[in-house]
């Protein structure tokens, strides 16, 4: 069988910063492994659709093809459209400022030809040499979107509430003289959060105990803290459904406030709930 050599697929760095890097290619199709969402990718492939398939992958900063042509049905750019719908900027060197399959030439003498939204909200136009625009990609910052905070009461009373949620981190002074109810597991993490906070009681996952019982850990901290904390079994309730903490909990561990105003494992976390609140509020 004949062997059939394979294509190089040469990257360069040519500029590395705090920010990420900008990384010349001779094709966009280069785009591999190597690269990550902190790259700006050059590659001196026509900007088409199916070009773009290769750079998407990875997320990048921002990608920089040839326009070629751009030609019938600006094929040559159409993808800028599938770079904007994933919110990266991307643009196109027109076609006549540097040479195609030559990344170095058109990172050292092309200017911009076309672009997409997320570009221009870089300051990046048409005419701007190629270096600038990719400079402006590597140091754009992205907007990170908040988690799901499902917080809901679970009970509530004359002597207080009892407050369901997915997590510790969830928690806010809002929640002063609440007990809260959470799917995070009770590890020291998770009470380095909830112990910052005037709380009437803490339950938790005990995430199946974890090496050197640190599943529990955090218990401990809740002690020093002087609030009742306890851990569910993680067989009796789901981890990460603070709801299912406080419906169906049984509690496998407590710290010593807890045992000291008589709570106990193998408890039901719902009645542990509202004697940590019956105790706040007569306390």
């Amino acid at each position: 069988m004949t062997e059939v050599p394979e294509v190089p697929t040469t990257q360069e760095i040519v500029e590395q910063t705090l920010d990420g890097r900008i990384i010349v290619m001779d094709s966009i199709t280069f785009a591999d492994a190597r690269n990550n969402s902190g790259d700006v990718l050059i590659g001196a492939s026509f900007c088409g659709m199916l070009s773009i398939r290769w750079p998407l992958r990875v997320n990048p900063k921002g990608v920089i093809c040839h326009a070629a042509g751009p030609g019938k049905d600006a094929a040559g750019v159409n993808g800028l459209f599938a770079l904007e719908a994933r919110e990266i900027p991307g643009a196109a060197a027109a076609t006549m400022s540097c040479r195609i399959a030559d990344g170095r030439d058109m990172y050292d003498n092309g200017v911009v030809g076309y672009l997409n939204d997320s570009a221009a909200k870089l300051g990046i136009e048409e005419g701007m040499p190629i270096r600038d625009a990719a400079r402006r990609m590597l140091e754009r910052r992205r907007d990170i979107g908040d988690v799901h905070r499902p917080v809901e009461i679970a009970w509530q009373g004359d002597v207080g509430r009892v407050i369901a949620m997915g997590s510790v981190t969830f928690i806010t002074t809002a929640n002063a003289g609440d007990v809260v109810c959470a799917g995070s597991h009770f590890g020291r993490t998770s009470a380095a959060y909830s112990s910052r906070f005037d709380l009437a009681g803490v339950m938790c996952s005990d995430a199946g105990g974890c090496k050197d019982g640190s599943g529990i850990s955090g218990l401990a901290v809740l002690d020093a803290k002087d609030v009742p904390g306890a851990a569910v079994s993680t067989d009796s309730a789901r981890i990460g459904d603070g709801m299912s903490t406080y419906r169906d909990g049984i509690l496998s561990a407590v710290n010593a406030k807890a045992s000291s105003i008589g709570i106990e494992a193998g408890m039901m976390a719902k009645d542990a709930a509202l004697m940590m609140l019956k105790y706040r509020a007569h306390r």
